[in-house]
């Protein structure tokens, strides 16, 4: 059976995290509240942390990813299904971040089967939004953590589609890593 096949006719564990992954991560962006502090970024450098942001429907955040990962599959389905929307809400630095550059992201990293995808651009998306550590924001680092945990301990996935793609009963498992 060809892989187009096989991507059309079955959803392995990897498609349906996708959304399981942008699922918790909006979930998790949507409980920062006061961590998150407005930013102008108004053609101004896009390291510059905070970067801007408007909460988001997790559930409509997972539908993005879970479509986006026929495309960009894993990490830049993440990632595009919090660009996508940030984008639309609030302009730059979002529509000048490149987010189909992540799409290496895809099987543990170019199909390597090492860390997944998943959280990987989770964590992606946090740093970018909170700002990354060496930049003073230590929550994004623990956010990252609490991903990654939350990644290799859970029963996945947790997502459901309103409009599934295939028919295939999904089986839920735990990784107990944060590997693919």
């Amino acid at each position: 059976m060809s892989n187009e096949n096989i991507q059309k006719t079955s959803v392995s564990r990897r498609q349906m995290l996708i959304g399981t992954g942008a699922l918790a991560t909006g979930v998790m962006l949507g409980q920062l509240g006061g961590l998150v502090r407005s930013a102008a970024a108004k053609g101004g450098s896009t390291e510059k942390w905070p970067w801007p942001y408007k909460k988001l429907d997790p559930r409509k955040t997972a539908e993005i990813a879970y479509n986006e990962w026929y495309r960009v599959f894993c990490g830049g389905a993440v990632i595009n299904s919090v660009v996508q929307q940030l984008r639309e809400k609030i302009g730059e630095p979002y529509t000048s971040f490149p987010a189909d550059a992540f799409v290496f992201l895809e099987g543990g990293q170019v199909g390597w089967g090492t860390i997944c995808g998943s959280p990987a651009g989770a964590n992606i998306i946090a740093n970018l939004i909170i700002g990354p550590r060496i930049a003073g924001a230590h929550e994004g680092h623990q956010i990252a953590a609490d991903i990654m945990q939350f990644y290799s301990e859970t029963a996945l996935p947790t997502f459901k589609p309103a409009s599934p793609r295939v028919s295939t009963k999904i089986i839920t498992t735990t990784s107990d890593s944060p590997l693919c």
